[in-house]
């Protein structure tokens, strides 16, 4: 098969879950003989060193890891592509043609954030779409069904609870009405639509009952992590603790750094993977925070090998995030490594991690539950041995790319 992965942000400007995974899936796919193609946006195309001219104006080219892939400049978007599906009549046709051209038999829409006009362009060249519900994006303005006020919603309602709930946003029932509309409308014109979690196939059922859904989980590449946590040292004296994960606030690590500076002779130290994107104030506040305690260092974004490092040196993982996390790609590969988690209280990661008992989960937000979810830990070290015992292996990359390949084929069957 011809394959094209769409995604909203890719290697190297990003390198979060979202695109580890389509990563993943796209090598995968070309291991089992299929030809590849990932069609995502750049935000900075100096950050693409390298790249050629694409194939369409305004497009770079470039490889990764093996996997080529072409960069639309987020110039060409409209200024309101990060929230809505409107479509760049012009651009649309440029790629219906380029897809054509390169025969792909499926489509694979990995995140829509910002490829309204690249959704669209595959629906106009006739190629069967599956798409990845990676997180809440076409159901939701703010991405992760979390309030303007920081409330979890359950979902929008037919847009009733986002007009209701976050009108201080700006839009008019007319635009909240028909970004849904968009939204529904090429989700419906799916294939197959998989869901990472069950706590995300919910929360679509209940909006979209007749989507045609499947739960796949996203795999790890489990010979990477064989033997990693052989040579652990064990958690007492000090307990050496891991977060994993883009420095934005949603992802809640200033909520633990909070938590930990009130307690300076704690015996913990923590590493941070993770590089700066989105708010400065935030950025900078973060970046005093971790330079305030000695006992907290910044690795920036780091490679697929230097994190295995990481894994390999932590005792506990954690998880502050201040939103319901669909998955945590971090998490399962934590686990893979031998690692437990700390994670915020509510999403996939909070439901993973209790029904194996492989860590704790704290409330989200509270420095205070933090508080005393370390001072618990600090107390009792042993804990986190207990918890690692109690790990059970993610699913394997292959078996995810085994599954998916399976509606592939059922697409272009027109099953």
């Amino acid at each position: 098969m011809r394959l094209l992965y769409i995604v909203h942000q890719f290697f190297p400007e990003f390198a979060s879950g979202t695109e580890r995974v389509t990563l993943n899936l796209a090598r995968m796919a070309q291991r089992a003989g299929h030809r590849v193609d990932v069609l995502t946006c750049t935000l900075d195309p100096r950050q693409l060193k390298g790249a050629q001219p694409g194939p369409l104006p305004g497009t770079w080219v470039s490889w990764v890891e093996g996997v080529p892939v072409c960069y639309l400049d987020r110039a060409q978007l409209s200024l309101q592509a990060e929230t809505t599906f409107e479509v760049n009549g012009a651009l649309r046709d440029a790629l219906v043609q380029w897809m054509q051209q390169r025969e792909f038999d499926v489509v694979h829409v990995m995140h829509s954030m910002r490829m309204g006009t690249a959704i669209a362009a595959a629906l106009a060249a006739g190629v069967p779409l599956v798409a990845s519900l990676t997180d809440f994006h076409p159901l939701c303005l703010r991405t992760n069904l979390v309030d303007q006020v920081g409330d979890l919603c359950a979902g929008p309602q037919q847009g009733v609870a986002c007009r209701q709930r976050c009108s201080a946003l700006g839009w008019a029932p007319e635009a909240l009405a028909r970004r849904l509309n968009q939204a529904a409308t090429w989700l419906r014109s799916t294939s197959a639509c998989i869901a990472p979690s069950e706590f995300v196939a919910q929360r679509y059922r209940a909006e979209l009952p007749d989507l045609p859904l499947h739960v796949i989980p996203h795999g790890v590449d489990g010979l990477r992590f064989l033997d990693l946590g052989a040579k652990r040292p064990p958690p007492a004296p000090s307990l050496r603790l891991l977060f994993i994960g883009s420095l934005i606030e949603i992802k809640g690590l200033h909520v633990v750094l909070q938590a930990l500076a009130q307690h300076p002779k704690w015996p913990i130290t923590v590493d941070v993977a993770g590089g700066l994107h989105g708010d400065p104030v935030y950025q900078q506040r973060i970046r005093q925070a971790m330079q305030a305690d000695p006992r907290v260092t910044w690795h920036g974004q780091q490679p697929s090998d230097d994190v295995l490092r990481l894994l390999g040196q932590a005792h506990v993982l954690l998880l502050p995030s201040l939103v319901p996390e669909t998955f945590s790609l971090a998490l399962h590969e934590g686990f893979a490594a031998g690692l437990p988690a700390l994670v915020s209280d509510q999403g996939a990661p909070a439901d993973r991690v209790r029904a194996t008992g492989a860590g704790c989960t704290v409330p989200m937000g509270s420095v205070e539950a933090w508080e005393g979810a370390l001072a618990d830990l600090v107390k009792s070290p042993d804990r986190v041995t207990d918890w690692a015992h109690r790990i059970q292996p993610p699913l394997r990359i292959e078996e995810e790319a085994f599954l998916t390949e399976s509606l592939y084929w059922a697409a272009l069957a027109g099953g």
